[in-house]
């Protein structure tokens, strides 16, 4: 099957977050899920951004390097920074306008998507509303799939 859409391996879980969602929310539900991020939607289910675990991360983690290059680990700066970001809102540190695809893309432009954007998973809209996710092992388990029928 080719010319599969992003309808057939689309995960139709409407899971999304909130600007006002906390950081501390946000990775529990992550964890829990076992999964990377999630779209950020406002009340009429509209798209308006995605949180990643590597925005959390980033949110508590500073990074910094001595001069021969070595990352060097400040403790009490991480501390510090989850202590903050614990409260923060994911409004603060989420990905704002992220990259949506329509259930009627092709598979394989939405891996050529993946690839160029670096990006693991993205929200699937219709006429602008979140209607489900495609993730990288979806796209890739399709790929093979196609590529072994053939």
């Amino acid at each position: 099957m080719p010319d599969r859409k992003v309808a057939d391996i689309m995960t139709r879980d409407l899971t999304a977050l909130t600007r006002e969602t906390s950081l501390q929310q946000a990775a529990r539900l992550f964890s829990l899920m076992r999964i990377t991020g999630l779209p950020v939607v406002d009340d009429k289910q509209h798209v308006v951004g995605f949180l990643s675990e590597a925005d959390i991360i980033e949110a508590i983690s500073p990074r910094s390097r001595d001069r021969s290059g070595i990352f060097v680990m400040d403790f009490g700066e991480i501390a510090r920074k989850m202590h903050r970001a614990g409260d923060a809102a994911v409004r603060d540190y989420m990905t704002e306008h992220p990259i949506t695809v329509a259930e009627t893309r092709d598979i394989g432009s939405v891996s050529e998507i993946m690839l160029t954007e670096g990006v693991k998973i993205l929200p699937v809209v219709r006429d602008d509303i979140l209607i489900g996710t495609v993730n990288r092992a979806d796209v890739c388990s399709a790929l093979m799939e196609d590529h072994w029928e053939s």
